[in-house]
């Protein structure tokens, strides 16, 4: 076997992604038959049986594309010289900037390195199935209810945040049923580590309040402005804008 080992890393790149390839053009095609616009011609046994082989040939996509990064990732940090945990720590400990001192522990070791990449990795693959719809979650129909005194029996009798749990009477239906679905699409973008894109979708659905929750674990970095991040957070109105 002529060349080195760097060489055979290479060719197990180079085959990880033609096989990454094939599987998405097989999955392109297969997405193809199974869109909207043609799903009603197709009978049901075999929509469920395209919909199961779009699942694994995405799944299978998935696979290679981390066998590819992982081949062509790990050498480069492995390379490195580890350093001892104590001098990691101790430089993190000597930094001001949370974020620079995370840093400083991942670069100082290759193993978390591969672990927080692998887990951008997976989060990546989760943002491609992530949909949702912006919608208004200001609990309308609740402060309509409270306000007008019609129909405002078995609901919470405030709308903050805290009012179901402490309370223990729900929301109007329709409003419970808008902040269900917020709440999933939530889940799903944090799932996905798009955190920003999900504090975004706080403030546009009239809830500030738990955009500034979701930056509870955003590490801190120097000029960050955290003050006029929550300053919708701390002047908004629980109702919903005046």
């Amino acid at each position: 076997v002529e060349g080195g080992e760097g060489d055979v890393e290479q060719s197990h790149v180079l085959l990880f992604r033609r096989y990454m390839d094939l599987c998405q053009q097989a999955l392109t095609a297969t997405e193809e038959r199974i869109a909207p616009a043609r799903r009603d011609r197709l009978g049901g046994a075999e929509l469920e049986a395209l919909d199961d082989e779009a699942r694994v040939l995405r799944s299978e996509r998935n696979t290679w594309y981390l066998l590819e990064w992982l081949y062509s990732t790990w050498p480069r940090h492995a390379a490195q010289p580890d350093t001892p945990p104590s001098d990691a720590t101790a430089i993190a400990w000597g930094c001001a900037d949370e974020q620079a001192a995370v840093d400083a522990l991942v670069d100082g070791d290759p193993a978390l390195a591969i672990a927080m990449a692998t887990m951008g990795w997976l989060e990546s693959v989760a943002y491609e199935r992530v949909e949702y719809l912006r919608q208004d979650a200001f609990h309308r129909n609740t402060l309509f209810r409270l306000t007008s005194g019609i129909d405002a029996e078995g609901i919470v009798g405030e709308v903050d945040p805290d009012a179901p749990s402490r309370s223990g009477l729900p929301l109007d239906a329709e409003d419970a049923a808008e902040e269900g679905r917020l709440l999933r699409s939530l889940w799903l973008l944090v799932r996905a580590g798009r955190l920003a894109e999900a504090r975004q979708l706080c403030e546009e659905s009239g809830q500030p309040w738990r955009a500034a929750t979701l930056d509870g674990g955003v590490l801190w970095r120097r000029g960050q402005g955290l003050a006029a991040q929550v300053k919708g957070a701390l002047h908004g109105t629980f109702g919903g804008p005046a």
